[in-house]
């Protein structure tokens, strides 16, 4: 992939001087707070507002604290990450840089593979900080429980968020408009999401990384068969992201 690291190190510039990388790893602290925090306190706030309720709040559990943490991550850290991905191309090529960067000795396959380790790095560390001042917030405050069942949880999480950046990548060298990128892209997502509830077919959805997620944290079912079939897709999705550069007149 000729010209790969010189567009890896442009693509990370980017990033930064964009803001994208402080916007996801706010969003993302933000929700690693959130969850403990609303576990312990919600109760105690309830009770001093001097509303009247009959309401009894069971004691919050670290595995309530953390799939509600893998829940929110899944649904709008991945909208989060759509945004800041669906230009990614079409943005380019709409403004023409594309074709000044792909005239020079550079290949499709690194023009595309960068934007995906940049934006893959970027929700790594995001996801990391998150997942770690989550669970740091949850032994403190909650009860403690395992770091290796969590570490399994965060892992499939950012194998997902991958996934959903290389279907937005797809469909951002597909459209010259990032709104149609993004909306298609999420339409896949929404729509795998929703055959991941089905029973044996689900099984083999890319959604159905979250839910072993939470099964590692309850001793449950694994589905390998849902790993496998995403990462065929993220490379599937990259290859044709390329390829639609190659084809289409840009």
């Amino acid at each position: 992939m000729d010209g790969l690291i010189p567009l890896l190190k442009k693509e990370i510039k980017e990033q930064w001087k964009t803001y994208r990388f402080l916007v996801v790893i706010s969003v993302f602290l933000l929700l690693g707070l959130t969850t403990p925090l609303t576990l312990k306190y919600l109760p105690e706030l309830m009770k001093l507002s001097g509303v009247p309720m009959e309401l009894s709040f069971p004691p919050p559990t670290a595995v309530q604290s953390l799939m509600g943490f893998a829940g929110d991550i899944g649904q709008v850290g991945v909208f989060v990450i759509v945004l800041i991905a669906m230009g990614s191309i079409a943005n380019e090529v709409s403004r023409g840089t594309a074709v000044i960067i792909l005239s020079k000795p550079v290949s499709r396959t690194a023009f595309v593979t960068a934007k995906l380790l940049a934006l893959s790095l970027t929700t790594i560390v995001a996801l990391s900080v998150a997942s770690a001042v989550c669970f740091a917030y949850t032994v403190w405050l909650i009860q403690d429980t395992s770091a290796t069942a969590f570490l399994g949880l965060t892992l499939l999480l950012a194998l997902f968020m991958v996934f959903s950046i290389a279907t937005t990548l797809l469909f951002s060298s597909l459209f010259r408009s990032s709104l149609a990128a993004g909306g298609a892209a999420l339409g896949v997502i929404i729509g795998q999401a929703i055959l991941s509830i089905l029973p044996y077919a689900g099984d083999y959805m890319p959604g159905k990384l979250l839910g072993w997620g939470n099964e590692l944290l309850t001793g449950g079912d694994a589905y390998w068969g849902a790993l496998a079939v995403t990462l065929a897709l993220t490379g599937l999705f990259i290859y044709l992201a390329q390829h639609a550069l190659k084809t289409r007149d840009i």
